[in-house]
């Protein structure tokens, strides 16, 4: 049987002072979805800007913020075949969006689609994908967001393959996933940031070589790779970055 309620954060004013935690009511599993008990979540910038209502997009209050989580899943609709209950799973960003080009019902979860910062989610069996093994729930919910618009700014926009260099500026969540996929892909990686400490950590990282952000650092990735330059990825830090594509350093 379904747990009756779900304990989350909700949204009725604008604003993250606004922010209350309450009881909601969870709806009756349709026999396409699924019952998961949340046991992380993880927070990008992009849910501070539409908490802040200030990301272009105005989601339908009340609201429940947060897109990315891993939990387990509880219970199965009666039509469901790729879930049986008891399998570790995180959300996928753009629910619905499962190949090709986004079908016109693709929704992002967080806004405006349901949001994740909850301790029970009702979804549908398609909006999930299997948490890698290796990872915990914390770990595995940075995945959905972050790491997937690393990807398709390197890999699918961007191209990336083995002995390029590439620049990431800044060193938030989609930069240090930018980083490692750069790395596993056999990249040379500059990273550029104005913080002492997080440049000690990328470096760390496998970072190749890190620069200060106030100096002529676009002198120094011209020295660094003897004239060639790097394959420049704008402020990976800040998301959303679909529209961004990887391109030769000038």
């Amino acid at each position: 049987m379904s747990t009756p309620v779900s304990h989350q954060w909700q949204l009725n004013t604008f604003g993250p002072g606004n922010l209350r935690y309450v009881e909601a009511p969870l709806p009756p599993l349709a026999p396409h979805q699924v019952l998961v008990r949340v046991e992380a979540v993880s927070l990008n910038y992009r849910d501070l800007m539409l908490v802040e209502n200030r990301y272009g997009m105005t989601p339908t209050l009340p609201f429940t913020p947060g897109s990315d989580m891993a939990g387990t899943v509880l219970e199965v609709g009666s039509g469901v075949t790729r879930w049986r209950g008891g399998e570790r799973v995180i959300s996928t960003f753009v629910a619905g969006w499962l190949d090709g080009v986004a079908p016109p019902d693709a929704v992002a979860l967080g806004g405006p689609g349901p949001g994740m910062l909850a301790s029970h989610v009702v979804l549908d069996a398609q909006w999930l994908a299997a948490a890698p093994a290796t990872l915990n729930a914390a770990a595995a919910s940075t995945l959905p967001c972050a790491a997937l618009t690393a990807w398709v700014g390197l890999v699918d926009n961007g191209k990336l393959h083995a002995g390029q260099t590439v620049l990431i500026h800044g060193t938030g969540g989609v930069a240090l996933f930018g980083l490692q996929l750069a790395l596993l892909h056999g990249a040379q990686v500059i990273v550029v940031s104005g913080d002492a400490d997080k440049r000690a950590q990328a470096l760390a990282l496998g970072a190749q070589h890190v620069l200060e952000r106030a100096s002529d650092w676009p002198a120094a990735v011209m020295s660094l790779t003897q004239g060639r330059g790097a394959i420049w990825c704008w402020r990976l830090s800040v998301v959303p970055i679909w529209a961004v594509r990887c391109k030769p350093w000038p």
